[in-house]
C-alpha cells in the first residue's frame, strides 16, 4: 500500500471517530433536554422548543452516528 491510501485510510478512521464522538455527545444533549425534569434540572424554555430541539438533537446525533459507521 502507498503512501497517499495509507494516508486515506488514517483520515478516514478518524473522520469516521469524529462522527462518532460528535454522535454520541448531540445524543447527549437531545436526551438530557428531552428528559432533564426527570433528573431535576429546569431549563425555563418554552416545552414546545425544549422538545423540538431535543427530537433535532437527538435525530441529528443518529445521523453523525450512522455516518461515522456508513464511512468505515
Amino acid at each position: 500500500m502507498s503512501f497517499d491510501g495509507k494516508e486515506r485510510n488514517t483520515s478516514s478512521l478518524l473522520r469516521s471517530i469524529y462522527n462518532y464522538t460528535m454522535g454520541v455527545l448531540w445524543l447527549g444533549v437531545g436526551i438530557f433536554v428531552l428528559f432533564h425534569k426527570k433528573w431535576g434540572y429546569d431549563l425555563k424554555l418554552d416545552p414546545i422548543l425544549q422538545n423540538i430541539f431535543g427530537v433535532s438533537c437527538t435525530l441529528y446525533g443518529l445521523f453523525r452516528v450512522y455516518r461515522g459507521f456508513k464511512k468505515q
